[in-house]
């Protein structure tokens, strides 16, 4: 019997395998090397393949050491070093590598970057100058190009290169605010609030704008008003720590003035990196450029801790879970970002095994902050990952508890403690969650495949357990582990032929895993194919299923056929049991935190 843990652990750890495997820079062409330098090449390339980037950047410049104008080196190390943070050492490299090859992107950047952080603002407009059409998507351009001009005392062409990027999209933002955060500097505050105010238009202020402008307007002296932008941004973004406490000061009568959000030019140039990095990191494949970006940032502010929670993020993202803990580690107490820090650093814990520590951070922070929901979803997601359903159950219950009036956005909370009910053995409340969950949102995959195959399982509503998987694949049409799912239900429903093709289209997108190997033969075999069932089976055998008793099962079908097998395992049900599916398909585990899914 597969069962909905081990159907999630085979695709988590394909996933984890696939994400090892393929380098941050894979993209990079492997170079020509001079053989004495081959060694340290290959050195570094395992250590792209573990996303060691510290090792890979000392390895390629040691390669590059040996075998100096090779261009494709200095481009490697060049890469490797910002990845992991050594900025500086990336610089003489990178003029190396633009005196070869002049409108190389990541090297003009290092050194536009550098230029701005030494106040080389005639340097930095000269190379943005020669180079910038070349060398820079638009946007990096016009923001580098602002901020090098106000560096130079010429605020009106600063403006006019904010002013570049317009209209309502990410670039109009993106100029707006920036023109925004350069007023606030050095204008008078009539004209830095109405930059503002045109920054922020009809919509409601994202968290980083409330700050900024916020931060401005207890400047000037009206705290009131920075607490009205506060409370505003904080109706799309309930309970965030940064607009709590920016609530907490403007309302104290005794509190101090903030500085700016941005109070020189080279901070201005960390928020533009750090957005960017931001807006790279949620796009599918940023995460090379949001990884150089955001490093970007902290070379030029490195007190700037948004930047240094980002970069946890996004070393998670790549499974850098050593890397990630120890980034959220050095975010400071007495920081507003201090407490999503620990999160990030307990779940980074939690993928280590150190699953004790994790909890003991998690459970420190719920003695501090009582109220705060997201502490024991946090939980919750650990305690479900490492299988302690009944512990999970709890830690759901009590973030529930703490959302008095559930909303859409919740969805992910409820789907997952119906999931850990449903370990548990408590299958009349796992449903009614699973249901709730679906109140929300209607069309998820997860939920709807989870439901549906419980379903199947249980023999009833059977056919509308059908049709929710199919809308499950429907949702996500290059998910195996679904496709798996649907091809099963119609397999159990008695419609073969259509099972023989869904689960065909499953092992295309999941060729390796036993299970849909294993389930792929069954269809073969009851159409007739029983030769290449035969080979389905040894396929799966192959791939060393874990999963209790499968393999034993796969050789029990090989050595006597699966209406032995099938007609064997009848007589050792129950008389009720007869006919009930195998086991449910448990998808991806689901994120709970509130943003987490834009399914349906």
């Amino acid at each position: 019997m597969t069962s909905a843990v081990q159907k999630y652990r085979r695709a988590s750890r394909t996933l984890a395998t696939l994400t090892a495997a393929i380098a941050l820079f894979a993209s990079v062409p492997a170079p020509v090397l001079a053989d004495s330098a081959t060694g340290s090449y290959l050195a570094a390339r395992h250590a792209t393949n573990l996303n060691d980037y510290e090792f890979a950047a000392t390895y390629f410049t040691r390669a590059l050491a040996r075998d100096s104008s090779n261009t494709d080196l200095m481009e490697q190390a060049v890469l490797y070093k910002v990845a992991a943070g050594r900025v500086q050492e990336a610089v003489p490299i990178a003029r190396q590598l633009v005196d070869k090859e002049s409108d190389h992107r990541i090297a003009q950047l290092v050194l536009v970057v550098d230029d701005l952080r030494k106040e080389e603002f005639d340097a930095a407009s000269e190379r943005l100058e020669d180079f910038g059409a070349e060398s820079f998507n638009v946007i990096t351009a016009q923001l580098l190009k602002g901020w090098t001009e106000h560096g130079r005392g010429d605020y009106e062409a600063a403006q006019a290169a904010f002013a570049e990027l317009s209209g309502n999209n990410l670039f109009g933002y993106f100029g707006r605010y920036h023109a925004a955060l350069a007023k606030a500097i050095d204008s008078a505050a009539k004209e830095a609030n109405g930059a503002f105010e045109l920054a922020i238009g009809s919509d409601k202020p994202s968290v980083r704008m409330a700050e900024a402008y916020g931060r401005f307007l207890e400047r000037d002296g009206r705290s009131d008003e920075a607490a009205e932008i506060y409370a505003e941004a904080m109706t799309s973004a309930p309970n965030d720590p940064v607009l709590t406490a920016a609530i907490d000061r403007a309302t104290s009568s005794d509190a101090e003035k903030p500085q700016l959000l941005v109070s020189n030019v080279q901070e201005g140039v960390a928020e533009a990196m750090f957005g960017l990095a931001g807006a790279f990191a949620r796009e599918d494949g940023g995460v090379r450029l949001s990884l150089v970006y955001v490093q970007l940032a902290l070379a030029l502010n490195a007190k700037m801790e948004p930047s240094r929670v980002l970069l946890g993020n996004v070393m998670e993202a790549q499974q850098r879970w050593e890397a990630a803990a120890e980034t959220y580690g050095d975010v400071s107490k007495d920081s507003p970002y201090y407490r999503v820090a620990q999160i990030g650093r307990a779940d980074a814990l939690g993928r280590i095994d150190q699953i004790e520590e994790a909890l003991e951070t998690l459970n420190g922070l719920e003695k501090e902050y009582p109220e705060e929901v997201s502490l024991p979803i946090a939980k919750g997601d650990l305690l479900r990952r490492v299988e302690r359903y009944e512990e999970a159950g709890v830690a759901y219950d009590r973030a529930i508890e703490l959302t008095p009036k559930p909303e859409a956005r919740h969805w992910s909370l409820f789907y997952a403690r119906g999931v850990s009910r449903e370990r548990t053995g408590d299958w009349d409340a796992a449903e009614a969650d699973l249901k709730k969950a679906l109140e929300f949102r209607p069309n998820q995959a997860h939920v709807l495949n989870y439901l549906g195959y419980s379903w199947i399982e249980q023999g009833r509503n059977l056919e509308e357990a059908r049709d929710m998987i199919e809308r499950a694949v429907a949702a996500r049409p290059d998910d195996g582990y679904i496709a798996d799912s649907l091809g099963w239900v119609q397999y159990r429903l008695g419609d073969f032929e259509k099972a023989v093709k869904t689960m065909e289209r499953a092992v295309e997108l999941n060729p390796t895993d036993p299970v849909i190997n294993d389930h792929y033969g069954d269809t073969l075999w009851v159409v007739g194919r029983k030769l290449e069932a035969r080979f389905q089976w040894k396929r799966a055998l192959s791939f060393k299923p874990e999963e209790e008793g499968l393999k034993e099962r796969i050789l029990a079908k090989l050595e006597d056929g699966l209406d032995v097998v099938l007609e064997a395992e009848k007589k050792a049900l129950p008389e009720e049991a007869e006919g009930v599916a195998e086991g449910v398909v448990e998808p991806e585990a689901p994120v709970t935190k509130d943003d987490a899914d834009k399914d349906g």
